[in-house]
Formats: structure tokens, C-alpha cells, sequence
């Protein structure tokens, strides 16, 4: 049975409870649920709001775009699906995280957020948003570096941008280019091949 909708618009604030938070959680998921039944090509806000109940002119208020909707609740998933590891071990740490993201990438969500990226215009207002939330994730994962720093793992200071985007670039190509499975043999082989000589 589909939800009564609502009728107030939420504020356009983010909170960490009430029913502004509520609202939030039921359209993130219910955007998760369509993406997942029907792909990005078959996804629309109207379907959202009635399978959350939440009206769509509320939706649009608070989201503005049907690609700004699916861009948070994406990037919303991917955070908390794939933790940063703390396993005590740099090459460990990357290959769970690396696990965590084939996982993701190889699932219909994965599928209909590599589309929408894909659609995006080269030079858009949403996709510097697209970068901003890339640039965040980018942040998360320096942590496992940074720790490794203390363990000696990795030099103090380095910047690992150029570790992170090629192993995160390996795993995107194999998948969705060469449609080849990724196994943990082959993730744990891809980190120590990129890892600079002086951290093996």
C-alpha cells in the first residue's frame, strides 16, 4: 500500500532528527529502490514520491533536480556501505576497501550511478558537485595512509591521490569496460603492484 503523501514541504535545512530527518530517509530510500528496480534511464521523482509518500513538489524543493536526488542518495549508500577499514595492515586496509567497492560497482546501485555519472555534461554546475562528493570520499580513505604513516607503512606527508585513483581507476575499468570479475586473488595483486617498492 502506497504511503498518504505529505503535505508540508520540509525545510530545506538538514537536521539530525525530527521529521525533516524522516522525510530525508524515506526519499533516499525510496530513490535507492527505484534505481535498483528500474536503473537510472527508467528512474523518475514521481515514482519516488509515491513510493515514499512524500509529495513531489517537496522532493524537488528540497533535492531541485531528479540528477541532484540520485547524486545524494548514491553517494549517501556508497559511504555507508563501504567503511574505511582499520585492519592494521595498509594492504589489507586497501583491499577490503577495494572489496567494498566491487561490491557496489557490480550492484544494479552501482550500475545506475555509473550511468548517471556517464550522462552528466563535462562542465556542469552538477558535476562539480559529482567531484565535491568524490573529493570527500578521497579525504575518508587518506585516513587508512595516515595511519599507515604511524605504522611506518607509508612516508609521512606523501600525498597517496595518484594510489587511490589508480586502484580505484583498475577496479572501475575491469568492471564496467572489460566486464571481467574482480576476485580478492586480483585485488590483493593490484595493491601490491602499485604500491611504490619502498612501501613492500
Amino acid at each position: 500500500m502506497k504511503k498518504q503523501p505529505e503535505e508540508d514541504v520540509p525545510e530545506p535545512r538538514r537536521r539530525t532528527g525530527g521529521r525533516s530527518a524522516r522525510v530525508q530517509a524515506a526519499v533516499l530510500g525510496a530513490t535507492m529502490d527505484e534505481l535498483k528496480a528500474h536503473g537510472y534511464d527508467g528512474f523518475s521523482v514521481a515514482a519516488v514520491a509515491a513510493r515514499s509518500g512524500v509529495h513531489e513538489t517537496s522532493i524537488y524543493r528540497r533535492w531541485k533536480s531528479r540528477d541532484g536526488l540520485i547524486l545524494e542518495a548514491t553517494f549517501a549508500l556508497f559511504a555507508q556501505d563501504i567503511p574505511i577499514p582499520d585492519r592494521g595492515s595498509l594492504r589489507e586496509d586497501l583491499v577490503n576497501l577495494l572489496s567494498g567497492a566491487v561490491r557496489q560497482l557490480s550492484s544494479p546501485i552501482g550500475w545506475a550511478a555509473t550511468q548517471f555519472a556517464m550522462a552528466l555534461p563535462r562542465e556542469s554546475e552538477m558535476t562539480q558537485e559529482v567531484r565535491q562528493q568524490w573529493a570527500k570520499r578521497f579525504a575518508s580513505v587518506r585516513e587508512v595512509f595516515d595511519r599507515a604513516s604511524l605504522r611506518g607503512e607509508w612516508p609521512v606527508g606523501k600525498n597517496p591521490q595518484d594510489i587511490i585513483e589508480s586502484l580505484v581507476g583498475a577496479i572501475y575499468l575491469r568492471i564496467l569496460h572489460l566486464r571481467e570479475p574482480v576476485t580478492a586473488a586480483h585485488l590483493k595483486r593490484l595493491v601490491e603492484a602499485v604500491l611504490p617498492a619502498t612501501c613492500k
